[in-house]
């Protein structure tokens, strides 16, 4: 009897941990908010083209959260990011790659060989933009919009030894 609760307490504490890494696995953030695209591209594109640049700072979620977001908050046509960022995450909820690919992807499953992804570890607008919604971006009760969630998140981005 002794030794079956001990096994069962085991047990227990193996899929405890277990549950905690795949949680782990999905984020708790948004993604980090930088011009990616880089900060010239995106005040060329500010300047050349300011109708075209406004409408994707209002309607295009990449655009607006990963690729431009720093000179998108400082456009005064562009909608702020506090009271954007959800509703475009809500309208745009979806796994680019399907489910299969995304659980792998969740899972740490290795999708592709030489590298890890995870939700947000290595490559969060990776998995933004491939994986929103099994990767728990979607997830309002978790993952708060707001400017300053998403600059803190820059903070946590790991350094990219390859784009030395």
């Amino acid at each position: 009897m002794c030794s079956a609760i001990v096994s069962l307490n085991g047990l227990l504490a193996l899929f405890g941990s277990l549950t905690l890494i795949l949680a782990h696995q999905k984020t708790s953030r948004p993604p980090c908010c930088m011009d990616t695209l880089s900060s010239s591209v995106c005040q060329r594109l500010r300047h050349e083209k300011r109708v075209h640049f406004a409408r994707r700072c209002n309607n295009d979620i990449e655009f607006r959260l990963i690729q431009c977001c720093s000179t998108c908050n400082r456009f005064k046509r562009s909608i702020p990011y506090d009271r954007i960022a959800q509703s475009l995450v809500r309208m745009n909820c979806d796994d680019r790659y399907g489910a299969s690919f995304c659980k792998k992807y969740v899972n740490d499953q290795d999708v592709w060989t030489y590298k890890q992804w995870s939700c947000s570890g290595y490559s969060p607008y990776m998995a933004f933009r491939a994986c929103r919604k099994t990767c728990g971006f979607c997830d309002f009760d978790k993952v708060h919009y707001n400017l300053r969630n998403a600059t803190d998140a820059c903070k946590s981005i790991p350094e990219d030894k390859d784009r030395r």
